[in-house]
C-alpha cells in the first residue's frame, strides 16, 4: 500500500499518524499528507472536511515536534553515556548551544521548521539548550500556521496533477536551498575575516 493509498482509506487518522511520526525525525516529507488531504477535501463530493483537516494536522504536528523537544531536554539532564553519545553532547557542545539558543533560539526554530533536512536537528537542539518550551510553541506554530495552509489550498488547487507540482515545486526547492546555503557561507566567511580584521592591533 503506498502511502497515498493509506491515507486515503484512514484519512484524518492517518494524516495525524504520518505526521505524528514525521514530526519524530521520521523521513516521511510533512508536505505529502498536507497536500493529498487538500486533494481529498477538494473533491466532488469532498472525502474530508478541509478545517478538521487543517485542525488535525496542525495538532499532530506541533505534537510530533514537542515530542522531538522533550526528548531532546530528558538527553540533557541525563547521565551522559560513554562513547559516540558522550561526544556529540559534551559539556563545551552543550554550553555552544546553550549560548546559541540565548542570543538566536526564536528565529532558528521559527526558520528551521521551512527546512526538512534540519528541521529534527534544530528541535532536539532546542530541547538540549533548555529553550523556553513556551518560546518554542509559539515560533513552531507561527511558523505551521504559514505553511500548513498553503500546502492544503495547493492539494485542492491542483488536485489529482499535484504529484505534477510538487515534482516541479522540489526541483525549484533544490536552487533555493543551495542559493540560501551559499549565502549562508558566504555570510560566515565574511564574518569571520571581519571578526579577524579587528582583532588585530593596529599598525
Amino acid at each position: 500500500m503506498s502511502l497515498t493509498d493509506f491515507l486515503e482509506q484512514w484519512t484524518y487518522f492517518g494524516v495525524a499518524l504520518v505526521l505524528f511520526v514525521a514530526g519524530l525525525g521520521v523521513p516521511i516529507p510533512e508536505d505529502i499528507p498536507l497536500i493529498f488531504g487538500g486533494v481529498l477535501a477538494g473533491r466532488d463530493p469532498p472525502i474530508i472536511n478541509v478545517w478538521v483537516h487543517f485542525a488535525v494536522s496542525m495538532t499532530f504536528i506541533l505534537i510530533g515536534d514537542s515530542c522531538l523537544y522533550y526528548i531532546g531536554r530528558r538527553w540533557a539532564r541525563s547521565p551522559v553515556p560513554e562513547g559516540r553519545a558522550a561526544r556529540v553532547l559534551n559539556p563545551a557542545r552543550k554550553a555552544q548551544v546553550e549560548a546559541y539558543f540565548a542570543k538566536y533560539g526564536m528565529w532558528t526554530v521559527f526558520f528551521g521548521r521551512f527546512v526538512a533536512g534540519i528541521r529534527g536537528a534544530v528541535f532536539l537542539s532546542a530541547g538540549v539548550s533548555g529553550f523556553s518550551y513556551a518560546r518554542f510553541l509559539l515560533m513552531d506554530t507561527l511558523a505551521a500556521l504559514l505553511t500548513v495552509p498553503i500546502w492544503i489550498w495547493l492539494g485542492m488547487k491542483w488536485g489529482e496533477n499535484w504529484e505534477a507540482f510538487l515534482d516541479v515545486f522540489k526541483k525549484g526547492q533544490i536552487w533555493v536551498l543551495a542559493a540560501v546555503a551559499a549565502a549562508a557561507v558566504g555570510g560566515f566567511i565574511y564574518w569571520r575575516i571581519k571578526r579577524r580584521r579587528a582583532a588585530q592591533p593596529p599598525a
